[in-house]
């Protein structure tokens, strides 16, 4: 069961009413150059529980953390999502507070879900196909958005999924994905620095080894003293994504 995602989502709930509930909590809680260095250290964090750009940037990373959290938990663990998720995190916060960048939310965080996916689901195998789809459709939108606005998201997610379904490797899908999150993130874009962010924590925790190890005695010998075991390659299964 996804209760990291779970938690993750009651927490924004929580932060969202808060906000509207009381004004203040914004101002307080955003990010601020001037006031970190005021002593102000909480808004190194706290940004990610205000949704500075109103009701639809509540809504929209509401509904990612919950696609993207719960195939990123199901696939790589509670502790792995947590990694990830700071991941992300601290990237996006850190180049944010580099470019003087205001505001705050929680896509960065996401972002460094989705990015450790895309390289999770490149070294697996076999891998998820519904995650494929859900890290590469929000991968692609998030380009789109940050190159070209909101049109161009719609039609860069189109695109992809469309991608996804011609294209007999999904490999090749989900590294030309890895490529936009590189190109977004040298465009001083958050969410391709956290997306970056992300893929450099999936480097380090995604399964690059898929074949075990299994001992074999060397038959033919006359005592236990001289059975050597010998390693060979169990079978990888055979499930391209």
């Amino acid at each position: 069961m996804p209760i990291i995602t779970a938690a993750a989502a009651v927490i924004a709930v929580a932060a969202a009413i808060a906000q509207y509930a009381i004004p203040a909590v914004v101002p307080a809680l955003e990010r601020s150059r001037t006031g970190v260095v005021a002593g102000e250290w909480w808004r190194l964090v706290t940004p990610l529980l205000v949704q500075t750009l109103g009701w639809y940037q509540v809504v929209l990373n509401l509904v990612t953390l919950a696609l993207v959290g719960v195939v990123v938990e199901r696939a790589v663990g509670h502790g792995r999502w947590v990694v990830l998720f700071a991941a992300g995190a601290l990237g996006g916060q850190f180049a944010a507070y580099a470019t003087r960048e205001p505001g705050g939310g929680d896509s960065i965080a996401i972002c460094g879900l989705a990015g450790g996916m895309i390289v999770w689901l490149l070294a697996s195998r076999p891998a998820d196909r519904w995650a494929a789809w859900i890290v590469v459709g929000y991968v692609a939108a998030l380009a789109g958005w940050g190159f070209g606005g909101v049109r161009a998201a719609a039609v860069a997610s189109l695109v992809a999924m469309v991608a996804l379904v011609v294209v007999p490797d999904k490999r090749f899908t989900l590294a030309v994905t890895a490529v936009c999150a590189i190109a977004m993130a040298s465009a001083y874009d958050l969410h391709g620095v956290s997306l970056v962010s992300g893929m450099i924590a999936g480097i380090l925790i995604a399964p690059w080894r898929q074949r075990g190890a299994q001992a074999i005695p060397v038959t033919g010998l006359s005592t236990p003293d001289t059975i050597a075991p010998q390693l060979v390659d169990a079978p990888a299964a055979n499930d391209p994504l």
